[in-house]
């Protein structure tokens, strides 16, 4: 072999050693974090806090049950040094390739439903309520667990991440405070919601609707269901209904037909907004407003 292909082999080799070095987690300058879902997003900024990127796959009001990757966020995965999710029975098409990266790289895969002390809520079917970040004290064990494995793997910006934790922790706090009496639980009227993905915000409320709609947003209800929903709606007539933005209006017309309630509109993502540091905490009080016009 010439000299200068030998020198060739030994620049392409020592580039390649270089280039899986600066991939691997912990010797980049700073972390990209990847979540499946706006609201984990959102917590995840408030630790990453500038020192680092954070992104999520599902944008807009896209399902996690139904999400497909495309090679973009293929790509985005391959080079994340932390993925947030909520369960694998949650995100379905994603449990498979997440269980094997994850076997692959220790440290790469945070499984909020599985961090000690989560409270989780289920429905009547058995199956996990994916809305935990709607908890507070939920919320705040997801970032702590964010924050633990940040300074895990980047130990020189341990101060700048605990010390954002720290914030999140007075910022949850001082939250709770301001929100406490927006909802007057004693006096809360009726109400319905479309679909049951408040269950988390209204134990920290106290309150509870009476029915809703459908138990699957994906499915619509059979006649005996929607029967059912009419008497109790006859019963107990709900001084509203939140609803969700991809909500059917045609379904909610039929099952109200002689009832007007009034009609507030809630996203549990936050699909609209941009995002940042307090964009947790932004949501929840989206969401209280709703609660407190609705049953006030």
């Amino acid at each position: 072999m010439s000299l200068r292909l030998r020198l060739s082999s030994i620049c392409l080799v020592t580039l390649s050693c270089v280039g899986a070095l600066l991939c691997a987690p912990g010797l980049r300058a700073e972390p990209r974090v990847l979540t499946t879902v706006k609201p984990l997003q959102f917590i995840a900024e408030a630790i990453v806090a500038g020192e680092g990127s954070v992104a999520s796959l599902i944008t807009g009001t896209d399902s996690p049950h139904h999400f497909s990757l495309s090679p973009t966020d293929r790509l985005s995965i391959d080079r994340a040094d932390l993925v947030l999710w909520i369960d694998p029975a949650v995100e379905v098409n994603l449990q498979d390739l997440f269980t094997r990266l994850a076997a692959e790289q220790s440290g790469l895969l945070l499984t909020a439903s599985r961090l000690e002390g989560m409270t989780l809520r289920y429905y009547e079917d058995g199956s996990l309520d994916p809305h935990l970040w709607l908890s507070q004290s939920n919320a705040l064990l997801i970032a702590e667990a964010l924050a633990r494995e940040l300074v895990a793997q980047y130990p020189d910006k341990a101060s700048h991440y605990q010390a954002a934790l720290a914030r999140f922790r007075n910022a949850s706090d001082d939250f709770v405070r301001r929100t406490g009496a927006r909802v007057d639980a004693q006096r809360a009227s009726a109400y319905l919601v479309y679909h049951d993905a408040f269950s988390y915000l209204e134990a920290d409320l106290g309150v509870r609707h009476s029915a809703s709609l459908v138990a699957d947003p994906d499915v619509v209800p059979g006649m005996r269901e929607m029967l059912r929903l009419r008497e109790t709606v006859r019963a107990t007539p709900p001084a509203c209904i939140l609803l969700e933005p991809e909500t059917s209006d045609a379904l909610v017309d039929t099952v109200l037909r002689d009832h007007s309630p009034r009609r507030i509109t809630l996203d549990v993502l936050g699909s609209d907004m941009p995002g940042g540091t307090s964009a947790y905490h932004q949501l929840l009080e989206r969401l209280i407003d709703g609660f407190a016009t609705c049953v006030n």
